[in-house]
């Protein structure tokens, strides 16, 4: 079955994202750490979608990001962020933001959208 990556740090908002999606029927790969999901990103792990927080403890999530346009070409990027709402400037491939706080029914339903390919 497909997973999201969820590469966030902080453990709370991480569990109940985990829940959230896994209501809305998309398990999840939990990456703590930016290292974490790029070796998620450059393994074979069947992915349907990606969500980066920014402010990542070993790096930036736009790392992050670049590793998985690079590995996973037209699979769909959100970047979470309170401080930055820009999505990095990477050719050929939309990043899409979703800026924190945000409701995680909210996120689920986006994600959904995404990956049902009508958001």
């Amino acid at each position: 079955m497909s997973s999201v990556l969820l590469a966030e740090d902080e453990f709370l908002i991480r569990a109940v994202l985990v829940d959230a999606l896994g209501d809305a029927g998309f398990p999840c790969i939990e990456a703590p750490t930016g290292q974490a999901a790029i070796d998620v990103v450059t393994s074979d792990a069947a992915l349907v979608a990606v969500i980066v927080d920014l402010g990542l403890p070993d790096m930036s999530g736009e790392r992050v990001i670049e590793a998985a346009v690079r590995h996973r070409p037209g699979l769909p990027i959100i970047q979470c962020s309170g401080s930055h709402l820009r999505p990095p400037d990477v050719a050929g491939q939309k990043i899409h933001v979703f800026p924190k706080p945000y409701n995680a029914e909210e996120l689920s339903k986006f994600v959904a959208a995404l990956v049902r390919g009508t958001g």
